[in-house]
């Protein structure tokens, strides 16, 4: 989920969120914007999101999944 915040975009993984448990756990959420990549790693234990302090008229996000793979969200 892309969600515009005041100071740029927070990226949840999940309507419901994503476990975050050591054997199964988002590794790193990445945004594209207007074809700039960021990307925040992420631990076992932490919520399954990002806020990126950025501006930008087209974005896109991917994240890993340790167990599932690579899934990609457009906004």
């Amino acid at each position: 989920v892309i969600e515009k915040t005041s100071n740029g975009f927070k990226v949840s993984v999940g309507s419901v969120a994503h476990p975050m448990e050591d054997k199964h756990y988002i590794e790193w959420i990445e945004l594209v914007a207007d074809g700039s990549a960021y990307r925040q790693f992420l631990k076992p234990g932490q919520a399954p999101e990002a806020e990126f302090c950025i501006q930008a008229s087209q974005v896109s996000a991917r994240e890993y999944c340790n167990v599932h793979g690579l899934w990609k969200a457009d906004s």
